[in-house]
């Protein structure tokens, strides 16, 4: 099987450093999408899908996403040089529906992306949205190295979260006190280990999971807390409500022995980082594209 490699864009989000902290704890090797050399073999995997990757691909990115044209970039390199395309490009497309307004624009300007020929394959992490777009459904694991487990606590809860008005009419409910603060490494790390419970609440009405936060607070052992997903699976340890029940749901749960819920977190960091761990799930996905066994 070729070797996986992952790239990395060249501009940093934030939002995406636990991603690359879980490729760095699998010990995949990365490099810069403009590195990709599509004559060259090997799995290629890349999140998040910027201007970057489309410009290394296909030169005038801007053009291409209006007309379709190609006007440099790998693509027309590989074409030029008469050497075949050997490369299996991947997108791990993390980002939620909403950014494209409609679940059918979104599934319209992922598979663009196949017809471009700039990607081979589009995972996603929600089973359902995988089902709906007919994408490639990939658990996004977690890794004990992530987090640390702590009983230590001075947080009722914390969310991680970007602070929007559908969330603030949730948080409003809740004391300054009671809340750990959405931060970003190193700070954030007292914070999850500080928190009692780790709340999740969606971004918009669309009810698909948050992979990558749930893998930040499984790794701290944090009991979740979760507006409505699409499917309990592999979440079956995380209590959901509605985006309604959320206020009371998280309150009573405070007002619960703490001991049950603290062993619901312990099993679902053993679930995300042990049984479907990052680099075990994308080991397994990668096998069965290259070993046929998914088309």
């Amino acid at each position: 099987m070729a070797e996986i490699i992952f790239c990395k864009p060249v501009h940093h989000y934030d939002s995406y450093t636990d991603f690359w902290r879980l490729v760095e704890l699998s010990n995949f090797p990365v490099i810069r999408v403009d590195e990709i050399d599509i004559t060259q073999p090997g799995i290629y995997v890349t999140a998040p899908m910027n201007g970057d990757f489309e410009q290394h691909m296909v030169g005038d990115f801007e053009r291409w996403r209006i007309t379709g044209e190609i006007t440099g970039g790998q693509i027309q390199k590989q074409k030029q040089s008469g050497l075949p395309r050997l490369a299996h490009l991947i997108l791990w497309n993390l980002e939620r529906p909403s950014g494209s307004k409609t679940i059918d624009q979104y599934n319209n300007d992922n598979r663009k992306l196949f017809y471009g020929r700039l990607v081979d394959e589009i995972w996603v992490s929600d089973s359902v949205l995988a089902d709906e777009t007919m994408f490639r459904y990939v658990i996004l694991g977690s890794d004990y190295g992530l987090g640390e487990i702590s009983d230590d606590k001075k947080y009722d809860f914390t969310h991680q979260s970007v602070v929007i008005s559908r969330r603030v009419s949730v948080y409003k409910h809740f004391g300054a006190g009671q809340i750990g603060e959405n931060c970003w490494p190193p700070e954030r790390d007292n914070i999850l280990k500080q928190s009692k419970f780790a709340l999740n609440v969606h971004q918009d009405n669309h009810p698909f999971c948050e992979p990558l936060r749930i893998a930040l607070f499984a790794a701290y052992g944090l009991p979740v807390v979760s507006e409505m997903l699409t499917t309990p699976n592999p979440y079956s340890d995380i209590r959901m409500h509605s985006y309604a029940g959320l206020v009371s749901g998280l309150k009573q749960a405070l007002n619960d022995d703490y001991e049950p819920w603290k062993q619901r977190g312990l099993k679902l960091r053993d679930k995300l980082c042990d049984e479907l761990q990052f680099g075990k799930m994308v080991r397994k996905a990668v096998y069965e594209t290259a070993g046929g066994e998914w088309r």
